[in-house]
């Protein structure tokens, strides 16, 4: 791949690029050794080897050779050894995912030997879905006999969903051989925080009397949580990204000790601890291991991009031996989550960890124009470490090039994407128009727009229904019947109460633990003189503990709950009607703690904020999104704002190779959303506490002028014209 960037007078290699030359070399040595192992279907023995499958002799009666084009039937049908799939953008790796799970029912495979892990419930239950559907398509047409049937209605018996429900039932399923007790609560993030912010408390660690203060719980989490999926000591990670809390690396580091000996000791387990036990429980447990091993013979993982160091050892543990089959899916391009610890290496190390492996490619976009796909080639060649990929559409209309133009400033930048919705309103509904944004706060100006305009539209980001504040507490009531040892939870239902403050909380809960969990510490007389409305608690939690479904739990919470919001919050009636949300997702589960589990895992998907002027039941609206959180999704007509350099790329990654990556990347999955019109923007100057920028981003400039149409002023105009390599 080209490197043109560093072949301009206007940039050059970011300040650390010759420390990590040599992990970079590393990482092209294994791509190089895993594109030898390339398997197409223009090959006369991979032609053979498919002809060999889909013979009739096989049984098979789902028509793989029709449905799927050459390269998605290699890898729906490559069910042996260890396989990596590079699925380039709309490629159609889901449709590919869910024939191969067909493929493998239809020749015989033990549905709970086979295991899908991906990043979401609803995407493995989507796979799950349409190959059932598939399946039992077949056998209404007649070309499935009865006795194929066990093949549409085993699918339930697949072990599927997310890293963390994977491994959260095999800590509840095989607790007693891992010695560990079961009814563990889970701790989202804002729980950790809590549990953090608690401990530091009542361990009261020194503070040093330097004038730098205490980094914030929310701080501290992140940067345990990042240690431990990264594999970053604390004082490293601290005195690489956080040193101005070097002076602290002491205490941060007693206090991740005491946090970690706090959570075992109370039953709780947070995200990273439920993949890490598991990762712990298979190196050292020979019987877990075997036992994990022999059940799962044929493993797929979808978004292999995305995925953290503990779940790439989940992988391998379980896919060590030679016999088990492993086909991971997934998009090096894509692999933008770095802060979240995702590691992009691991993706580019897949033929280092086995040198057996095969590579496939998908590279048929079902998705965008074939202009829009040139500017995207065009992308990816600029990325300088990765698998080839070329992508190709055999639609017949080429379709419009993608647009770049400047705006005087961001109000002008806001008129004109507004202007353009509504000059394509004709052609398209509001919800195919999509705004995507680097950081959440460069869209301020569009809303005011779209408002001003009267042009429908959502947010996506706001707060998540599960952390909202008075669904936290509500939640808290449930945990605490299900798991008495939470204190997480018991310190957020006292301290709602006037007069019971942090230190109260604290030792009723010690007393509530000492007394065998018993709730009649509630009714001493040492604690009601501190709140009256400790006695109500306490009947209500009894009440609550006899009820015989979740929603009567929730009704029984609800009734003591709601007269306490009332005193707290003033718009206690508009965060009441979140209620009936919660109680209409109690009625899916019989237990309390398969509620608390799906909560927990995978939360509603509801982060977004609608702001409209429409009717709110309207589904007709504009997207207004941040990249990261359009990953996965598509739009005919897609905006990408403030492609000013020093927000696209962001300036603090600029002196960071790995950094500036993966903010090209993130470029590149905002342009791959477009399926018919893609715009690009970006004002004249950008001014901000960070500084002042007023250069087009780097990766418009480093892209020759013929893959995109330039619609900018006449200054811009007469800089195109100069002899200047780069066009702005």
């Amino acid at each position: 791949m080209t490197t043109s960037i560093f072949d301009t007078q206007r940039y050059d290699y970011p300040q650390n690029f010759m420390e990590i030359k040599p992990k970079l070399t590393r990482l092209q040595q294994a791509i190089k050794k895993l594109e030898a192992n390339l398997i197409t279907t223009d090959h006369d023995r991979h032609k053979a080897l498919l002809e060999q499958r889909l013979s009739h002799g096989l049984g098979l009666k789902v028509d793989y050779a029709s449905e799927l084009n050459p390269d998605q039937l290699l890898a729906a049908t490559t069910i042996s050894g260890k396989v990596l799939v590079i699925a380039g953008a709309g490629s159609g790796k889901t449709k590919t995912l869910t024939y191969r799970t067909s493929y493998l029912l239809e020749n015989g495979v033990a549905p709970k030997s086979i295991l899908l892990l991906t990043f979401t419930r609803k995407a493995a239950n989507e796979i799950k879905s349409r190959a059932k559907a598939l399946l039992t398509s077949s056998l209404s047409n007649g070309a499935l006999s009865e006795d194929k049937l066990p093949a549409s209605t085993a699918l339930n018996d697949i072990t599927s969903g997310t890293f963390h429900s994977f491994c959260n039932r095999l800590l509840r399923q095989y607790s007693g051989l891992l010695g560990i007790n079961p009814r563990f609560t889970i701790l989202d993030t804002g729980d950790s925080e809590d549990a953090i912010d608690l401990v530091y408390k009542e361990k009261k660690h020194p503070t040093p009397t330097k004038n730098q203060a205490f980094p914030r719980k929310r701080t501290l989490q992140n940067i345990f949580s990042t240690s431990r999926n990264r594999r970053i000591p604390i004082r490293q990670l601290i005195e690489d990204s956080y040193p101005d809390i070097a002076v602290h690396i002491p205490i941060i580091e007693q206090l991740a000790i005491d946090f970690h000996e706090y959570k075992r000791a109370n039953h709780l387990y947070d995200f990273d601890d439920i993949i890490s036990q598991v990762v712990r429980h298979l190196k050292t447990n020979d019987t877990f291991r075997q036992l994990i091993q022999d059940q799962y013979r044929y493993i797929m993982v979808d978004e292999y991009q995305d995925t953290n160091i503990p779940q790439k050892q989940l992988i391998d543990l379980i896919c060590a031996p030679e016999s088990v089959s492993l086909m991971v899916v997934g998009d090096d391009n894509q692999s933008i989550y770095a802060f979240r610890g995702a590691n992009y290496e691991n993706i580019l190390l897949f033929g280092e960890t086995y040198p057996a492996a095969s590579l496939i490619k998908l590279e048929q976009n079902y998705r965008s124009t074939p202009a829009i796909l040139n500017y995207v080639n065009a992308l990816s060649a600029q990325i300088t470490l990765g698998y080839q990929k070329q992508l190709y559409s055999n639609a017949v209309i080429v379709g419009d090039k993608p647009t770049f133009s400047r705006a005087s400033d961001e109000p002008k930048e806001a008129k004109t994407i507004a202007d353009k919705i509504i000059e394509h309103k004709d052609d398209y509904d509001y919800n195919d128009f999509a705004v995507l944004c680097r950081t959440s706060f460069q869209s301020n100006y569009i809303q005011l727009e779209f408002m001003e305009r009267g042009i429908p539209f959502i947010v996506v980001g706001g707060i998540k229904f599960i952390e909202r504040r008075h669904i936290k507490d509500v939640l808290a009531f449930i945990k605490v019947l299900y798991n008495p040892n939470d204190t997480i939870a018991w310190h957020r239902i006292l301290t709602l109460f006037r007069g019971v403050g942090a230190v109260t909380a604290t030792r009723l809960t010690q007393a509530i633990n000492s007394d065998n969990n018993s709730l009649k510490p509630l009714i001493a007389p040492t604690f009601t003189k501190k709140s009256p409305q400790l006695e109500p608690l306490y009947h209500t939690l009894t009440k609550a503990a006899q009820a015989e479904s979740v929603e009567a739990v929730i009704e029984q919470v609800l009734s003591f709950y709601i007269p306490v919001l009332k005193l707290i919050e003033e718009n206690w009636r508009e965060r009441s009607e979140d209620f009936r949300v919660l109680k209409n997702l109690a009625t899916e589960y019989s237990s309390l703690d398969d509620f608390l589990e799906n909560l927990a895992l995978d939360p509603p998907n509801d982060s977004v904020a609608t702001t409209s002027q429409s009717d709110n039941a309207d589904k007709d609206k504009v997207t207004i999104s941040t990249i990261h959180s359009a990953k996965g999704l598509e739009w005919p007509v897609v905006f990408v704002n403030s492609l000013v350099d020093g927000i696209t790329p962001h300036h603090r990654s600029v002196d960071d190779f790995e950094a500036l990556e993966e903010e090209r990347k993130l470029f590149y999955v905002a342009c791959s959303r477009a399926k018919t019109k893609l715009y690009l923007m970006a004002p004249d100057y950008f001014a901000s506490y960070s500084g002042y920028f007023d250069k087009p981003s780097r990766f418009i400039a480093e892209l020759s002028p013929d893959e995109v149409e330039v619609k900018t002023s006449k200054k811009g105009l007469a800089a195109l014209a100069s002899e200047d390599p780069v066009w702005w």
